[in-house]
């Protein structure tokens, strides 16, 4: 049985028709011997401006950290910014996955360039910084925005009004993107992803709509599989490269007590432990 700790980068409360669909469509999509936990950030307020989003990363890495403690084989980080997806690879030995990294790499499999359609005009600029981040410039055709916000959103899984909207929204700002020369498209969200989902969209004049929950999902298991075969995932030279034991023992117990960290603190507690158990 593989353990999947699913984080999405909002929660309940500000997601009320998201986090449901969600839900359902994981349970559907992993097979039998897949468990997912789907987990949301402590405030998740993360569609709001960066600040908030760097806030919002430390409840993340501290959840990847408890996963790994817990005996999950895996974290999928379900948001297309992938906060925290790099600090993260490099404290754990278990796959990290990032909804974005995940959905621009597969999205170069399906067709030439690829274009990101998202609901937050503040996410513009920190696309453009990840598809630089992945090398993956010159495969970007563009980036757009639908004109409602991610809440309007999220109000019309059960709007029917309002889904037509979305729908057209969507649509159209695809189509800019695509007389820019985009071949794939990709819902820059996990939530608009939810959304044409549960409206059965899945192309746009000949371009597929990249499902981006299900490629996370399918390569988070494809990650267990391969850690499993080769017996690791993370390279642990130059960009990933791991805290030694003697620096997480003093310095993780410091950072898990001013922040409030519990598996940070899990982790210092134990490398000091067998530190202790060595002399």
């Amino acid at each position: 049985m593989a353990r999947i700790r699913y984080l999405s980068l909002s929660n309940a409360a500000y997601s009320p028709n998201y986090f449901p669909f969600l839900r359902k469509y994981i349970d559907e999509f992993v097979g039998p011997d897949t468990e997912v936990e789907l987990c949301g950030t402590r405030v998740g307020r993360i569609d709001s401006f960066r600040f908030f989003e760097s806030l919002d990363s430390v409840s993340i890495l501290d959840w990847v950290l408890d996963a790994e403690q817990s005996g999950f084989d895996a974290v999928a980080i379900g948001n297309i910014l992938d906060p925290g997806l790099r600090e993260a690879r490099s404290m754990v030995d278990i796959p990290v996955l990032g909804y974005g990294e995940t959905s621009m790499m597969t999205a170069c499999l399906m067709g030439s360039q690829f274009s990101l359609v998202g609901v937050n005009p503040y996410f513009g600029g920190r696309f453009e910084e990840n598809v630089a981040k992945y090398g993956l410039r010159e495969r970007l055709a563009g980036i757009e925005c639908m004109d409602l916000t991610p809440h309007e959103l999220d109000a019309c899984f059960s709007d029917e009004d309002g889904r037509k909207r979305a729908i057209d929204s969507f649509v159209a700002a695809a189509r800019k993107t695509m007389e820019r020369g985009a071949e794939v498209i990709i819902p820059a969200g996990g939530r608009i992803t939810a959304f044409l989902n549960s409206t059965g969209l899945r192309e746009i004049d000949g371009a597929p709509i990249l499902d981006g929950t299900a490629t996370l999902l399918a390569m988070t298991e494809s990650a267990i599989r391969i850690r499993e075969t080769a017996g690791a995932f993370v390279s642990r030279r130059r960009l990933y490269a791991k805290a030694p034991a003697a620096v997480i023992g003093g310095a993780a117990a410091e950072y898990a007590e001013s922040y409030g960290l519990p598996a940070l603190s899990r982790l210092a507690d134990s490398v000091n432990v067998t530190e202790g158990e060595e002399k």
